[in-house]
């Protein structure tokens, strides 16, 4: 935490009866918004080692997609990030680009105890007033005009949405003609994934176990991980590289870029057993190294809606 910052909330505190501005301290850093995950106070432990160079190389991958993306859009232009939680990418993707107040980046989220907290850093440090959050459920509908945003980021979401044609449809009508849309999603098997569940079964649960023991996570009577959700579903949506790209098809959208993630996203489990860290990173290197998507244990992809010839454009309201 930098100096100044006051400690998140104990166990027992509800952050919806936190002031926001708590965790908002005010610091002698200037280059506080440019930290990653700062509203979040995410990755304070730093023993998970897969899982922080996962949520990094995926931070990135995301930021550096929405950036260029930005870049090339057409005035007025317009962000938008569904699923924002606390803001973080939002106000990261701000920090990228400048701080630029003729881009309106727009963050929404089902749960509204954690907008507050961007809503609260955009109203206190200088040069986020373009970033502004609100509460909006994209399988409802949207609260944006067609053809508003240049850039649209779903990171971690479409895996907890039942009908995923049906949002990105509605993500390809809030986006203008040429406009990406960056989507983080694990994908639902691998060789890796394969190979766990297989040595799960032979090890009559104890691996599983062990890894999700590293997370913090229980098992139910199946010996799966039972999921927590502020807001929404569970993952009840992931799929294959194959079906996403027929899945970005059926709505309209077309698969420009796809991005490899790593193999794992992380254990403590690893952290306490040096000699299995050691073999897993070295696969993470080779994973990299040849870069085979369908290996990972997620993915990113840039999907742009295509361009349409006299399509009109509108400023996010």
């Amino acid at each position: 935490m930098l100096a100044g910052d006051k400690p998140p909330a104990k166990s027992g505190t509800l952050m919806k009866d936190m002031d926001p501005l708590d965790l908002l301290a005010a610091s002698d850093d200037e280059h506080r918004p440019d930290l990653e995950n700062r509203v979040a106070f995410q990755w304070r432990d730093r023993q998970d080692s897969l899982a922080h160079q996962h949520a990094t190389q995926r931070d990135d991958v995301v930021l550096r997609l929405l950036a260029d993306a930005s870049r090339r859009g057409t005035e007025p232009r317009g962000v938008l990030d569904v699923g924002c939680a606390y803001g973080n990418y939002a106000l990261m993707l701000n920090a990228m680009l400048g701080r630029d107040q003729s881009i309106a980046i727009r963050g929404v989220d089902l749960y509204e105890p954690h907008l507050q907290y961007g809503a609260a850093f955009a109203r206190q440090v200088p040069g986020y007033a373009n970033c502004e959050f609100s509460r909006a459920d994209i399988t409802e509908g949207l609260p944006f005009e067609d053809g508003t945003f240049d850039a649209i980021c779903l990171a971690d979401v479409l895996e907890h949405i039942e009908k995923p044609v049906e949002a990105l449809a509605e993500l390809r009508r809030v986006a203008k003609p040429g406009a990406s849309i960056i989507i983080s999603t694990p994908l639902s098997t691998s060789p890796f994934k394969r190979l766990a569940r297989r040595t799960n079964r032979l090890t009559r649960g104890f691996l599983y176990q062990r890894y999700y023991s590293g997370k913090g996570s229980e098992l139910d009577a199946q010996g799966e991980p039972v999921m927590v959700v502020s807001a929404g579903h569970d993952h009840v949506s992931e799929m294959t590289l194959l079906e996403l790209r027929q899945t970005a098809e059926a709505a309209g959208l077309t698969v420009t870029a796809i991005e490899p993630m790593s193999i794992m996203s992380g254990s403590k489990w690893f952290d306490a057993h040096p000699f299995v860290l050691a073999g897993i990173m070295l696969m993470e290197a080779a994973h990299r190294r040849l870069g085979r998507p369908s290996w990972g244990h997620s993915v990113v992809l840039e999907l742009t809606r295509p361009s349409d010839a006299g399509a009109r454009t509108h400023t996010p309201r």
